[in-house]
């Protein structure tokens, strides 16, 4: 006799709604509680009394729990689980549309492999959140484009490819690509209809406008999601130019004000699609569609955890090193998983995998770190560079008031704003509560830069006595 067949058990997952809920008392229990911290997965496991992996779950709406796991995380934040924030949880099809993971259409371009993924639990759940809502789920203004923001090396890339992994069963189309180097935009218009089309298209209009309008047709009419990888090279002149785009570069410079228009168009445009761009930069042109509830949202990616970056090392070898030495060393380079994973092959090779040896050095920046910092620190204006200055010898978090005190008035309060906004957009300061600092990887560069570099369009000496020395 046959034993009957176990029934599969799928759970319950939070709905769009119902993550939006729990995500917003956990923000303002950050603000009033953790100082404007973001809860570890650690402390909210401690604080809803589940196991992280369970925490990380709920947060991914992906794979079902039961429901009384889920009112153990709303009660936390003395949240009531309504009927209206979870359903079944059916990892086969998407209870939106009822694809199969089968039946879209997925391109992947050039994405990198990124089966070394760690961490970014939360900021997975919010995209998925977004992402989903601006797919045809219960929001009002529909979320049409993200921008993935962060320094060099965050892992938007990395990211930007695992969203769209995950998230490819909820649509009919699924496109990566990227823009290094730069496509005209015309080729990539072409690139993308063309795919979109199913082949079909290919005798297209010469007009940029009409090309748009044609991308715009297919997001409207199929449920596409596109990622767009290294947006920020299209505006490079942009940063060189200081940060004032409204009297030069869309007015001098095609590409770039095509791509703006392309972008601006994807936001404005009511279709059932989305466009993921990743950049160092956040674009100003698009700036005032941005929004909590707006058409346009921007993401700005932090570095990893302690446990994110340990599970990164432990795929190099084994690492010896005090809880408070892990700590110190993933605060020196803010969690930058691309420039920590540079950090390992160092610690592994010369000092046979020991935390403390190479701490002991009190060497934090120098060979390849100093090569990808390089480009980015050339591009800006000087008046950037003479703000960054100021704010290493003031070596405390600085208000503007202080920064406009300590400067020279050879640069001016707007140029003072402008470069604070350039450095902000590039996540190289922090910002919290109208003060502003370097990260300290940061600091370390400036000091080793101006000891140990030469610039030849910028006179570090001069600028260095006109803005300082005088003072």
């Amino acid at each position: 006799m046959k034993s009957p067949q176990r029934s599969r058990r799928r759970g319950v997952i939070l709905t769009p709604q119902g993550l939006q809920k729990l995500e917003d008392a956990k923000s303002a229990s950050e603000n009033y509680e953790n100082f404007g911290k973001r809860y570890t997965r650690e402390a909210l496991s401690f604080r809803m009394g589940l196991d992280p992996d369970t925490v990380a779950k709920v947060f991914a709406c992906e794979i079902g729990v039961d429901r009384q796991t889920l009112k153990y995380c709303f009660q936390t934040f003395n949240l009531q689980l309504e009927p209206n924030d979870y359903q079944l949880a059916n990892p086969d099809i998407n209870p939106q549309e009822g694809y199969t993971k089968n039946s879209n259409r997925i391109d992947w371009g050039e994405a990198p492999d990124v089966s070394l993924f760690y961490g970014r639990t939360e900021e997975l759940a919010t995209l998925k959140h977004w992402i989903l809502a601006a797919s045809g789920t219960n929001q009002a203004i529909p979320c049409r484009l993200v921008t993935l923001v962060g320094m060099g090396g965050m892992g938007k890339t990395w990211l930007s490819v695992k969203v769209a992994q995950e998230l490819q069963g909820q649509f009919e189309f699924v496109i990566w690509r990227s823009l290094l180097p730069a496509p005209p935009v015309n080729e990539l218009l072409a690139d993308l209809i063309t795919v979109l089309s199913d082949g079909q298209e290919t005798d297209l209009p010469e007009s940029i406008n009409h090309r748009i309008s044609r991308l715009i047709h297919y997001l409207q009419s199929r449920r596409c999601l596109l990622v767009l990888d290294g947006a920020d090279r299209i505006f490079t002149e942009c940063a060189a130019l200081e940060i004032n785009c409204r009297d030069c570069i869309w007015l001098h410079h095609t590409t770039n004000g095509e791509y703006c228009e392309l972008f601006r168009r994807v936001a404005q445009a009511s279709h059932q699609s989305c466009l993921i761009l990743t950049s160092r930069v956040k674009f100003h042109e698009i700036t005032p569609l941005e929004g909590r509830t707006r058409p346009v949202r921007v993401l700005c990616l932090e570095g990893l955890e302690v446990a994110d970056i340990q599970k990164l090392f432990a795929t190099k070898g084994s690492f010896r090193g005090t809880p408070d030495e892990w700590n110190r060393l993933i605060e020196s380079y803010a969690g930058n998983p691309h420039v920590l994973n540079r950090i390992a092959t160092t610690i592994q090779q010369l000092f046979d995998g020991s935390i403390t040896e190479f701490l002991e050095q009190k060497v934090t920046v120098f060979g390849t770190v100093f090569n990808s910092l390089d480009p980015e620190f050339e591009h800006l204006s000087d008046a950037a560079k003479a703000t960054i200055q100021c704010m290493v010898l003031n070596r405390q978090p600085i208000s503007f008031s202080q920064l406009r005190t300590k400067m020279s008035s050879s640069v001016s309060s707007q140029e003072l704003l402008e470069s604070l906004e350039l450095l902000q957009a590039r996540s190289w300061i922090n910002t919290k509560a109208g003060l502003f600092s370097l990260q300290p990887m940061m600091i370390e560069y400036i000091k080793s830069f101006f000891l140990t570099k030469s610039s030849p369009n910028f006179n570090r000496s001069h600028i260095w006595s006109k803005n300082f020395n005088a003072k």
